[in-house]
């Protein structure tokens, strides 16, 4: 397996990145999946490494985002906001053109901005881990307390933007909760079943007893993380079939 880092300049700061790959060496032309970490402050990319360190030995290639103001890149997180998230994904993005990701493996926060993103980059397959979703007032607001004001006096996520461009994803969606999940609401799970009428496979695992650390508890199961690589690669394989 080989580890390429990288830095892009966005907005006055650097974003860090890294790609992931098996082989000789990395191809230019090589199809990859893009990794997107969630919201919490210690948040990084560092958190899925054990799972693109497996998809690499399986011949998947990926390429990982450090948000502003996680992990090695610059910049102050109560800058940011779900729209300016979209925004340094599509850097990244565009800096590796003309390639497009295959794949977005999304966590938590980053579930709704990979499917706000379905509709620009057109990935054949989501994989989402613990995903939340927001009503549309929550993507410009800065996060801090303007973000949390928002989702504070949210009372519906029906409408949410994530909802409404998962129903015209047409791709595979594999989704991961726990069943012991205390942060993302039921009615948000619920969504996501529900807005994938369209999607050519939808596949839902629930982690009996695993709380909203997904990752954390996986990362440690041997077994189930076998399990969630060989879910992904025939995502993958069927995407292309």
């Amino acid at each position: 397996m080989h580890v390429r880092t990288f830095r892009l300049p966005f907005k006055g700061f650097g974003l860090h990145a890294e790609a992931c790959w098996a082989g000789y060496r990395e191809r230019s032309d090589q199809r990859y999946v893009l990794f997107l970490h969630g919201g919490g402050a210690a948040t990084s990319s560092e958190g899925t490494r054990y799972l693109r360190e497996d998809l690499a030995e399986h011949g998947v290639a990926s390429v990982a985002l450090d948000f502003s103001g996680h992990g090695r890149s610059g910049g102050h997180m109560v800058d940011a906001s779900l729209d300016r998230r979209c925004e340094e994904a599509l850097r990244l993005v565009d800096s590796l053109q003309p390639v497009r990701p295959r794949a977005i493996v999304a966590t938590s926060m980053a579930g709704h901005v990979a499917c706000r993103l379905a509709e620009t980059l057109r990935p054949e397959v989501l994989v989402l881990f613990c995903p939340a979703a927001y009503e549309a007032d929550a993507e410009s607001a800065r996060f801090g307390e303007p973000f949390r004001t928002v989702i504070r006096a949210t009372r519906s996520f029906e409408q949410s933007p994530a909802f409404e461009a998962l129903r015209r994803f047409e791709g595979h969606v594999l989704c991961f909760y726990g069943t012991q999940d205390a942060i993302i609401p039921r009615e948000v799970q619920r969504g996501y079943a529900t807005a994938c009428a369209s999607a050519r496979l939808a596949d839902f695992r629930m982690f009996e007893g695993v709380g909203h650390k997904l990752h954390e508890w996986l990362a440690g199961q041997t077994a189930l993380r076998r399990e969630v690589v060989d879910r992904i690669k025939a995502a993958l394989g069927a995407a292309v079939a």
